[in-house]
């Protein structure tokens, strides 16, 4: 897959711009970015917010041929891709939570959202939007989330190209999906569980407490409560117990 990166002044949403564009039958390849972003959106209907023209916010358009049950897996393949860009650009101590989150020195760094279109049997495409804090300063993220959010900058001292940034992202993104075309999903697990942070802690998800001991071949967490039974869980939000 060959990338194709369209960089747009603002829009509402990249999420949106690059639905309407599949929706056309656009090519898969395709990432829209904006510079600012009116309505950007984040996992479980929450709000992405992002200071314009300081970070990297896109979205990129695929069509898969795998089984509409890897979908989910395509977002662990962006918060891998977007790990590997972290490394490759010099920057250390970048870890994942499940199920997409990217961390930075122990804070959140990158966000995935990962909406796909399934007709039948088959996937019609996926959109997966990437939202990563770039050159955001500590005072620009909201006081309720400074202790939990930061940005390359913030990391490393120094100022970033945005541009550079998307294109090493959306390489990496190509190479991983290259893979997936000649392989399928399956080692997008075991590649991500390399930089997972919480793999032997104790996590909650609402009612549910356990120990993470492993994450399936679709990427859904096992958690093992303190009776000894093993939890699925496929969805939600998912933290560390206090």
């Amino acid at each position: 897959m060959e990338p194709r990166l369209i960089v747009k002044n603002r829009v509402e949403s990249t999420q949106d711009e690059a639905r309407k564009l599949a929706l056309k039958g656009e090519p898969e390849g395709l990432a829209v970015m904006a510079l600012d972003q009116g309505q950007g959106r984040g996992r479980l209907g929450r709000s992405w917010v992002s200071p314009p023209g300081k970070n990297v916010a896109l979205s990129m358009l695929l069509r898969p041929e795998v089984p509409p049950g890897d979908a989910t897996l395509l977002g662990m393949l962006a918060s891998t891709a977007v790990a590997e860009t972290l490394e490759i650009l010099g920057l250390t101590g970048v870890r994942l939570k499940w199920p997409n989150d990217v961390l930075l020195d122990g804070r959140k760094v990158a966000g995935i959202l990962s909406e796909a279109r399934v007709n039948g049997s088959e996937i019609e495409f996926v959109i997966i939007g990437i939202g990563l804090n770039v050159n955001t300063a500590t005072e620009d993220f909201p006081p309720e989330l400074r202790q939990t959010v930061t940005s390359m900058a913030a990391s490393s001292g120094r100022e970033w190209d945005l541009n550079e940034v998307a294109g090493r992202l959306l390489e990496r993104i190509a190479a991983l999906y290259d893979r997936v075309g000649r392989e399928g999903c399956r080692f997008l697990v075991p590649q991500w569980e390399t930089r997972w942070l919480h793999r032997g802690h104790v996590l909650v998800r609402g009612d549910t407490k356990g120990t993470a001991v492993g994450l399936t071949e679709d990427g859904a967490l096992l958690l093992r409560t303190e009776e000894g039974s093993v939890v699925r869980i496929d969805s939600g939000e998912v933290n560390p117990a206090l």
